[in-house]
């Protein structure tokens, strides 16, 4: 199984919409009109956000795969990543990257995948959405409960 859908913070990055759209063969338009795509966080296809990423930077420097391998985990880069109030889904990390150390990639990518799909329509969510976009559900989206 490929880990392009594992962010090296630890964010599943089948939950982003750019991947979303990238995976259905579109593209997204940015505010400033910039078209842009993503296979995930360790695929040669990103986003220009993620391609310049510190943390993916920093952890491929240490020749790790997630920050919490890293003997300064958590450090300033992930700290401040998680608590970012505009992007709520960043506090899920630390609880992604511990139940991918204990279950493995393929089953961590498995019950992901299974928390962003909708449980009475099957539509998948992103990390944003708290409802259904399909049929207006309520949605795990990485978090442990409904």
């Amino acid at each position: 199984m490929s880990d392009e859908i594992l962010g090296y913070c630890g964010l599943y990055c089948g939950g982003c919409n750019v991947f979303q759209v990238t995976e259905a063969g579109g593209k997204v338009t940015t505010d400033d009109k910039l078209e842009v795509t993503c296979k995930g966080c360790n695929s040669g296809e990103l986003t220009p956000w993620c391609s310049d990423c510190k943390i993916k930077n920093c952890c491929k420097e240490k020749g790790f795969r997630v920050c919490l391998e890293c003997d300064e985990y958590p450090c300033g880069k992930i700290t401040g990543f998680m608590n970012d109030p505009l992007y709520p889904y960043h506090l899920e990390v630390t609880d992604n990257m511990t139940r991918l150390k204990a279950v493995g990639l393929e089953q961590w990518t498995t019950e992901m995948d299974a928390s962003y799909k909708c449980s009475s329509c099957g539509q998948k969510n992103n990390w944003f959405s708290q409802l259904c976009s399909k049929c207006g559900g309520k949605i795990k989206n990485g978090r442990g409960t409904v």
